[in-house]
């Protein structure tokens, strides 16, 4: 490949934390998922999802980042109100869904920018690298292809289901759930199908199942700023917890305010 090809691949390349090591963001991506489940603290659950969002916007990402932040806090908010209206039953499963809703939130927000912000070969050869076998690479790098591609096709079926007059909202879907499988969930599982096969033969041309050491365009390795940015988020997810064990994490930050 010629110096000039690399030069404009490399322009294109994501900036800020969005270039640390993937095994890196693999790492923080499985210790957020079992610490936002951990902690249940008004003050360290906002702090935790301030630091993704500050996270997210320093890796080239910050419109995302910023738009979770803000329906983060709107159901924080939306989820305190409820306790103060009592219906039986109803109030016990809507605060149920708004506390799940808040911890997988923090969760969708990191996934979503890893997903955006690794390159797949970057991401095979660091998975190579950390002494994984081939069979878990290669079912793990096409899962992880797949999941954008799922939305996309979503916005494939809801466009044509617009262009024949078909509406598609929560509100129908809720009150007609056997036509939201007729006109979504199968013509999505058939469109999966299809798309997976496509995918396999992708990965066959492109030398998947190759024995032979891979490499990738960009620098893919630890340094110095994947262990500080491990040790800091060690760190920072470890106060979280002590400060959730603390009177700070009885104080009930909305109901206050």
């Amino acid at each position: 490949m010629s110096e000039s090809v690399r030069e404009k691949i490399m322009a294109v390349s994501f900036h800020g934390t969005a270039r640390l090591d993937p095994r890196i963001k693999l790492f923080m991506l499985i210790v957020l998922g079992c610490i936002s489940f951990f902690i249940n603290g008004d003050i360290p659950e906002l702090m935790l999802m301030l630091a993704i969002t500050a996270f997210a916007c320093a890796g080239s990402a910050p419109g995302w980042g910023i738009r979770m932040l803000v329906v983060y806090l709107v159901i924080s908010y939306l989820n305190t109100c409820l306790k103060y209206i009592s219906v039986p039953g109803i109030s016990l499963l809507m605060g149920i869904f708004g506390v799940t809703v808040l911890k997988m939130i923090p969760i969708v927000t990191m996934a979503r920018w890893v997903l955006k912000s690794t390159y797949m070969d970057e991401l095979t050869v660091a998975l190579e690298r950390a002494g994984m076998p081939r069979a878990v690479i290669i079912p793990f790098v096409v899962m992880f292809r797949y999941i954008p591609t799922l939305g996309i096709e979503y916005r494939m079926i809801r466009n044509t289901m617009k262009i024949r007059g078909v509406s598609d909202t929560i509100f129908k879907a809720l009150i007609h759930p056997f036509a939201t499988i007729e006109y979504i969930l199968i013509p999505l599982l058939m469109r999966c199908l299809k798309v997976s096969d496509e995918l396999a033969a992708s990965g066959t041309t492109r030398g998947m199942e190759r024995e032979n050491k891979r490499y990738c365009l960009s620098e893919t390795g630890f340094g110095l700023g994947e262990y500080v940015t491990a040790a800091l988020f060690v760190v920072y997810m470890v106060v979280l917890v002590i400060l959730d064990r603390s009177s700070i994490g009885q104080y009930v930050f909305w109901r206050q305010g």
